[in-house]
């Protein structure tokens, strides 16, 4: 055995002893409710320039970064939000389900794996911004076969199936811990039995990210040089430098068993038409958000009385938008954007009835 390879089989040891103390995904709660209204702010919308004061934001340490892997419709079938804080040495995932409910500026409520075929990727990371109340820094967008690629280059990931994957009557994958090939870890990732719940998929990404930042190489040069032959269907908004940088970021969080894993927390609810779809649970939110992602939840998101829904006022297109990137950086949370009943307002105005003596 080579140096390298008892120094990737030490690191596979210590993940599994890791994984048997820290498997803590939180699960689907799978309880209907209908959905309640909140009260919230009304922005009145002209097409101005003229941007809110900006509030001070404390020195942030975390980054964050969107990863999703894009299926064959466009969709996302699997996202989940990295951090990574390089001064305190940790590093975070929060796995997202696709099927649930978030508000995309200018589009209106779509399920967020349907958000990345219908609006450019900034959407969604916007869309998750708004929906978890931090701040999403950059994206990564892979499809399911570059993901594949990526896997294989790195020799395969090391994962703990469940059980296993069938299609039929052909088994894919058999259970067991075992290094898994580029196409068998997808199938491995997407993969949900009958009866099961959303959480088990979701546990399944955990492995199969868990896995790949294992196997990284741990020189920067070395894992840019990967990822600059995923081509054109591994997109980003970073430099590629810097997310080698940032994924090494994780693996070296993980080595220390400072990685940790959670999912959004979610309510089951009912659209109709036999639709799966999710709404977020918000105390539960609070707490994972506090834990995992305290450090990137912007100044006064949580304050009372400034959450804005954006009546456009003069239909001119894409207003809610442009003034989702005024109210944002104000402090405001954004919540959703829509024609007014009528047009011509000649004002903008920001009225917030928790502010008022009639509230």
């Amino acid at each position: 055995m080579t140096e390298s390879e008892g120094s990737r089989s030490s690191r596979l040891e210590l993940r599994r002893r890791r994984r048997r103390r820290r498997r803590q995904l939180t699960g689907v709660l799978v309880v209907v409710l209908a959905l309640l209204a909140a009260a919230f702010a009304v922005y009145l919308a002209q097409d101005t320039t003229q941007a809110p004061p900006t509030a001070q934001e404390p020195q942030r340490t975390q980054r964050t970064l969107l990863f999703q892997v894009q299926g064959e419709n466009g969709s996302a079938v699997a996202s989940a939000l990295l951090a990574r804080d390089p001064e305190a040495n940790t590093g975070a995932a929060l796995l997202i389900p696709p099927q649930v409910l978030v508000t995309v500026p200018g589009t209106g409520s779509l399920t967020f794996g349907r958000a990345l075929s219908t609006v450019p990727p900034e959407g969604s990371r916007n869309a998750l911004s708004d929906l978890v109340g931090v701040t999403v820094d950059d994206g990564w967008v892979v499809t399911t076969s570059v993901l594949a690629q990526l896997i294989d280059a790195l020799g395969g990931v090391p994962v703990d199936v469940d059980v296993p994957v069938v299609r039929g009557a052909t088994v894919l994958v058999n259970a067991g811990t075992q290094n898994l090939d580029g196409a068998r870890a997808v199938e491995f990732l997407l993969y949900l039995a009958p009866e099961e719940q959303e959480q088990a998929r979701l546990a399944r990404l955990q492995e199969v990210l868990d896995g790949l930042v294992n196997v990284l190489p741990r020189e920067a040069s070395e894992l840019t040089a990967q990822l600059e032959v995923l081509g054109p269907r591994s997109v980003t908004t970073m430099e590629l430098p810097a997310l080698a940088e940032f994924l090494l970021g994780l693996a070296v969080a993980d080595e220390a068993g400072l990685l940790q894993y959670d999912s959004l927390p979610v309510i089951a609810i009912d659209p109709g038409g036999g639709v799966q779809a999710f709404r977020v649970d918000p105390p539960r939110l609070t707490t994972v958000v506090d834990r995992l992602l305290a450090d990137s939840v912007p100044h006064g998101v949580r304050e009372g009385g400034n959450r804005v829904l954006v009546l456009n006022g003069v239909g001119t297109p894409g207003l809610g938008e442009k003034v989702r990137d005024k109210l944002v950086p104000a402090g405001f949370v954004f919540v959703d954007s829509r024609n007014a009943p009528s047009f011509g307002y000649e004002k903008t105005q920001v009225f917030v009835p928790e502010a008022t003596t009639e509230a």
